[in-house]
């Protein structure tokens, strides 16, 4: 698959510049952290990535039509799980379920999720009782249900404990390892430098990094960017 390309796109909201110009390539394989200061433009860039948001100026394209007409083959994360009253299964199977696949293939298709993201044991068991963790997973695996090529993320981990941060990324690394990307927005300096193979760095809306993470972490070029992981845990 072709990458995510920026050509001087920008946002704005009644007048108000708040992301771009941007020139970029983004793989839509590679595990991407998105990295930058609370309203920098993380979120926004990956609302423009998946489609849910459209440049006010310039262009968001793969393989040279707009990302809306691909949006199916990208899932999403939050930092907020949604959690519908069913059990963790009938969470999961929803979109399947919406979609029309018989019931067989739904059972299929969501049992092998839930194996992948280790909550085959909570199967039945009410979302809504899920821990913070479990619940990330429940969402990670809701993303995966329709064999998306490339899953977005908005600071899924910022509220879970280490030992669930931990099983998180595990399972993040076995998923890239089948060829699915992530575009990753996080503030989490080590958490970026443990999982990314490449970051964009924004400040004020303008991406003034993007190389890969070994590079980035080991001399970022930009003034802003090196007072960032001066300042970062």
């Amino acid at each position: 698959m072709n990458p995510f390309q920026f050509r001087n796109a920008e946002y704005a909201v009644d007048g108000t510049h708040l992301l771009g110009p941007l020139d970029l390539d983004i793989s839509p394989s590679e595990i991407t952290c998105v990295m930058g200061h609370n309203g920098a433009g993380k979120s926004l860039l990956l609302g423009l990535c998946h489609g849910t948001l459209s440049p006010t100026a310039g262009a968001v394209t793969i393989d040279d039509d707009p990302v809306q007409k691909s949006r199916r083959t990208r899932g999403v994360i939050f930092q907020d799980t949604v959690v519908m009253r069913r059990s963790v299964a009938q969470n999961i199977a929803f979109p399947l379920l919406v979609g029309g696949m018989t019931k067989t293939d739904r059972d299929t298709r969501t049992a092998e999720l839930l194996e992948m993201v280790q909550l085959s044991d909570r199967a039945d068991a009410p979302a809504a009782i899920l821990s913070g963790g479990e619940a990330q997973r429940m969402a990670l695996a809701r993303a995966l249900i329709t064999s998306p090529k490339t899953i977005l993320m908005d600071e899924p981990t910022s509220n879970l404990d280490p030992k669930a941060n931990a099983e998180f990324e595990q399972i993040i690394h076995a998923i890239n390892g089948q060829g699915i990307g992530f575009i990753w927005a996080t503030h989490d300096r080590l958490q970026a430098m443990r999982m990314s193979q490449s970051v964009i760095f924004l400040e004020n809306g303008l991406a003034t990094e993007h190389s890969e993470s070994d590079l980035f972490f080991r001399a970022p070029r930009s003034k802003a960017a090196a007072q960032y992981l001066v300042g970062t845990i």
